[in-house]
């Protein structure tokens, strides 16, 4: 299918739209100022990525606020500090002021003329309904990861969508579903997979928006 057959698109919320690294990097600042010494930002990123994937079987439990002050407070044990369930807490609740790549709202603004925009990711409640703003989309528009809108008959119906309509934009580390269309987006230094097996391998929104303004010349 080309990029003008899709109905909707099914947006990865962090590392696509939301700057999640240089978020965490920035809200770890405290703690890392009380380690010391210069620490490569990869390896902290890669730390914590470890850390939330060992805690994300609690998250129903935890919720994503819970989960990610229980990372920091891990994250803290693992470089020998001590760290204040407060701390914990303000790092979790950066996620509200993590910014959006730069092409993101541009992008979402000129896609949502000619498309159905699903947002997908983590948040809490209360803070869903000031990113769903930021991003220009409906508050039913946000999905949870712990759902898979795809697979479900029920919501697919609902919302006059087969699966075939849909294409999921995302990123390397994520797990898209073959029964549709994957547009995969490799932001700065990450690389494609060679060969690149999904749909479209692009660098980024604004790259998306460019793909799709050649297929309407075609």
């Amino acid at each position: 299918m080309g990029l003008t057959d899709y109905r909707a698109l099914l947006i990865d919320c962090d590392e696509v739209l939301v700057d999640r690294d240089s978020g965490v990097w920035a809200a770890l600042q405290p703690l890392l100022d009380s380690r010391g010494g210069q620490p490569d930002k990869e390896q902290v990123l890669a730390e914590y990525g470890e850390v939330v994937r060992a805690l994300y079987p609690r998250f129903g439990e935890l919720g994503f606020s819970g989960l990610l002050c229980f990372a920091h407070r891990q994250l803290a044990e693992r470089w020998g500090l001590k760290a204040s369930w407060e701390e914990g807490m303000s790092f979790a609740r950066s996620v509200a002021v993590w910014s959006l790549f730069e092409d993101a709202p541009g992008a979402m603004l000129y896609l949502r003329k000619f498309y159905r925009l699903l947002v997908q990711g983590d948040r809490d409640a209360e803070d869903r309904g000031l990113l769903c703003e930021r991003l220009g989309i409906m508050a039913d528009d946000f999905i949870s990861l712990a759902s898979d809108p795809l697979q479900d008959s029920e919501w697919l119906q609902a919302n006059a969508l087969k699966p075939s309509e849909i294409l999921q934009v995302t990123r390397p580390s994520a797990s898209p579903q073959a029964s549709s269309g994957v547009c995969l987006i490799c932001r700065g230094r990450v690389k494609h997979p060679t060969p690149c097996a999904a749909d479209y391998c692009i660098n980024s929104m604004a790259d998306l928006v460019a793909q799709h303004q050649l297929s309407l010349r075609r």
